[in-house]
């Protein structure tokens, strides 16, 4: 007994003759099918609400792309400032509308409703940033509050476009508005850097021409202006009327009949000349010529 127990533990001390196990066979349902079990019910309401989500925001790409057709149909026949109002309230959530405003904007300052005008372009500045017009109605903005002579405000929408990082395009514009301002305002060395900065960094953009023509005239200092004699209201009476006697004899001013009257009227005068140079004829002068020209004459037969 004691020989057995000894060859028992021998076989079980020695890893070459005692198989190890790798792992357990699990004979019931696996932790993953436990879990869809548990969570049946969960599972098949969050692929409802999956499908549903997926489903609707179809549903709105579709309707928000027929309605930005439509709002974009509607702009383009918008004729006066009511159909534009018309785009901008039915078609808030488009990017027509923040064109409409735009173009409400403008027909606003032509109507002399400047004020209306730039509320319009504040209103797209402040609630439109992430719209690519953004950019445009800032811009606007400076150049409309520089016309109404408020600097000031206008160097801060110019600098707003300057400081955008969307208004790439328009930076060599506001920056060349700002130099405009301060030449006006004779800082002709703070006009020269904003000139300059534009060629430098800007070279590609269409304005870099214009900051260079900018720099060639900033220096330039204009010519003294003088009086303008004053206008005779009521002309001397011999030039209003003038004597008919001496009028020029040709008064259509054909240089051909004035050549062909001055040799005709010096011809008679020479003529006239020679004729007083000569002696007066005698009687007997006479009679002889006439004898002469008698002789002169061939016999009638």
């Amino acid at each position: 007994m004691q020989k057995e127990r000894h060859v028992l533990s021998r076989n079980m001390s020695d890893p070459s003759t005692d198989p190890v196990p790798l792992g357990e066979i699990l004979q019931g349902p696996s932790p993953f099918e436990q879990f869809l079990e548990r969570n049946q019910k969960l599972i098949a309401v969050a692929a409802v609400a999956a499908g549903l989500g997926i489903g609707g925001f179809m549903v709105y790409r579709t309707i928000a792309a027929d309605n930005a057709t439509a709002a974009g149909a509607a702009l383009s026949q918008a004729k006066d400032i009511a159909d534009l109002e018309k785009v901008k309230t039915e078609y808030a959530n488009t990017p027509s509308a923040v064109t409409a405003a735009l173009q409400i904007s403008d027909k606003q300052w032509a109507n002399n409703q400047q004020d209306e005008a730039i509320s319009t372009l504040r209103e797209i500045v402040e609630k439109f940033p992430q719209h690519p017009a953004h950019i445009i109605a800032q811009n606007a903005l400076g150049h409309r509050l520089l016309e109404q002579d408020k600097t000031g405000d206008a160097e801060l929408a110019f600098q707003s476009v300057i400081d955008s990082p969307s208004g790439t395009f328009l930076a060599p514009m506001a920056m060349i508005s700002l130099g405009d301002i301060a030449n006006k305002g004779g800082d002709k060395a703070k006009a020269e850097e904003f000139y300059k900065k534009v060629g430098d960094k800007y070279k590609e953009s269409t304005f870099a021409s214009l900051a260079t023509d900018r720099l060639k005239f900033l220096n330039f200092v204009a010519p003294t202006e003088v009086e303008a004699p004053p206008v005779v209201s009521s002309p001397p009476s011999s030039i209003a009327q003038p004597d008919p006697a001496q009028a020029p004899a040709n008064p259509n001013g054909n240089p051909l009949l004035e050549t062909l009257n001055q040799g005709t009227s010096e011809q008679g005068d020479k003529s006239e000349a020679e004729g007083a140079s000569l002696p007066p004829k005698s009687a007997a002068d006479t009679g002889d010529q006439g004898e002469q020209e008698e002789e002169s004459l061939p016999d009638k037969q």
